[in-house]
């Protein structure tokens, strides 16, 4: 069965090509398009669609703000998982839309490939980060430093980016299932992240565990 994907962007050539990428191979189908927020959702609500790529900020209705957009988008369709198209360099920004459940962030400046590689990923159920946004997510980074983390929480948060779960870094490190979630936690806190996709972006950056620009999500 085809991949449903929805697409949005306030410029037609550029929706054209994202059409055009998505669905070469075959395996995917856009079944919808959008050149607004507004329009965008409006789709959402009649078009059941397993992705989301959209632009950041599209002109026009209440949710023009691209913020907006991505915390509705989110919060009315937690299970659909969202690809950030958009030439958005900002740190603060970038890390506010995988606060908001952004699955996947490409840069407008990348090749065709880096599109194509985040709808694969995504799809999988990991993370993808542009490795072109990378030197712009670091920028956030550089303030919160890993020293201020316990050698127990930085050793538990190692393991965690690398793929194993909570169960496995519990047997792993001889220690409870309760402990290793309490200093994950913890380490989260101190670094201040709020979810898995800001920490296993976090980690991208430091290199903490992961050194590939998509890591695994659903712990």
């Amino acid at each position: 069965m085809l991949t449903r994907i929805a697409i949005a962007d306030d410029h037609p050539i550029v929706l054209l090509g994202t059409r055009v990428v998505v669905e070469a191979g075959g395996r995917h189908r856009v079944v919808a398009e959008a050149h607004s927020a507004e329009q965008l959702l409006s789709c959402l609500a009649s078009e059941p669609v397993d992705l989301v790529v959209t632009d950041f900020s599209m002109p026009g209705g209440s949710r023009s703000d691209g913020h907006a957009m991505l915390q509705a988008l989110c919060r009315n369709h937690p299970d659909v998982p969202v690809i950030l198209v958009t030439m958005i360099t900002n740190a603060t920004s970038l890390h506010m839309a995988l606060r908001s459940g952004v699955r996947g962030l490409v840069h407008k400046g990348s090749g065709v490939d880096n599109v194509r590689e985040a709808v694969d990923v995504v799809l999988a159920g990991r993370l993808y980060l542009d490795p072109v946004l990378a030197p712009c997510l670091q920028e956030a980074g550089r303030e919160r430093s890993l020293s201020v983390l316990s050698p127990k929480e930085l050793e538990v948060l190692r393991l965690y980016v690398s793929g194993p779960s909570i169960t496995e870094i519990a047997a792993q490190l001889r220690r409870t299932v309760s402990t290793i979630s309490r200093q994950r936690l913890s380490a989260m806190r101190k670094l201040g992240i709020s979810n898995d996709a800001e920490l296993f972006a976090y980690a991208f950056e430091e290199k903490l565990g992961t050194p590939h620009g998509s890591v695994a999500l659903g712990h």
